[in-house]
């Protein structure tokens, strides 16, 4: 199953301790997957506001092109600092890649937490217990659903919020599980393509086009929030320290996926 994620980042550190400063992009190792940044911050020679739109553009596998447009470099030079930032452990080469002479990528755990930095205040946990049952509802409407072409099929929280002893948190982190409801590839991708052309919004390339059901659900679920950190890796690869919170064949109103439904996009 493919995992969407809600800024990962597997144990952040309490909210009011002194900030961890990212690591440049040579040099020593991070611990963990703990991200904590600052807008004034230098993240692989780039400032951390623009570092974190570079990796917000690369949730989905993404070719070096769009680092080119957001950067105004060469494909010489866009190349040159996505490596950089795939060295860093922000971003690692996309599925894509080796048809598309490996100049595509897509971030990892690290790269979602960098992508949702918020450079804001804590939230308490009161506020991440309410934005969590927030989710939850909006993903059991989403799943009820017939018009959506995914399913969530699981929501998993890790993180500081699983720390009781923390009651001022950098941000709430999910992990969030999703599965096509048609299993044919052909008629799926067909499906995606009209579901993007009614949706009403511009897409700079085909891709975004293939992408945005994933991209959508992202939305919907996040809800603007940004306290909210949704990632796509399988985060039990990182941490134990999970709380499995919604599951799909527990929800009597969700529209069962197929028992051979493959992971969403």
């Amino acid at each position: 199953m493919r995992i969407l994620s809600l800024r990962g980042a597997a144990s952040l550190p309490p909210a009011g301790s002194p900030q961890m400063r990212l690591l440049p992009c040579p040099g020593a190792a991070l611990e963990g997957v703990r991200v904590r940044v600052s807008k004034d911050d230098t993240i692989c020679g780039l400032a951390a506001p623009t570092a974190r739109q570079l990796v917000r553009a690369y949730f989905d596998d993404r070719p070096v092109e769009v680092a080119c447009d957001i950067l105004g470099v060469s494909q010489d030079a866009a190349r040159d600092q996505m490596r950089a930032f795939e060295a860093a452990g922000y971003v690692e080469r996309g599925g894509l890649a080796h048809g598309a002479g490996d100049d595509w990528w897509a971030t990892t755990v690290k790269g979602n937490a960098l992508a949702n930095a918020s450079f804001g205040k804590p939230i308490s946990r009161a506020t991440a217990t309410r934005l969590l049952g927030q989710v939850i509802e909006r993903a059991r409407a989403y799943n009820a659903d017939p018009a959506r072409l995914l399913t969530v099929t699981e929501i998993v929280v890790f993180g500081s919020y699983l720390d009781p002893a923390v009651d001022l948190l950098g941000d709430l982190d999910l992990a969030v599980s999703t599965v096509r409801r048609d299993t044919d590839g052909k008629r799926y991708v067909d499906q995606v393509l009209e579901y993007a052309r009614v949706s009403g919004r511009s897409f700079s390339a085909f891709h975004d086009r293939l992408f945005w059901p994933a991209r959508e659900l992202r939305m919907i679920l996040k809800n603007r929030s940004p306290a909210i950190s949704i990632t796509d890796e399988d985060i039990r690869k990182l941490t134990e320290r999970i709380e499995i919170v919604y599951v799909v064949a527990d929800d009597p109103e969700a529209i069962p996926p197929p028992a051979d439904a493959v992971a969403g996009a």
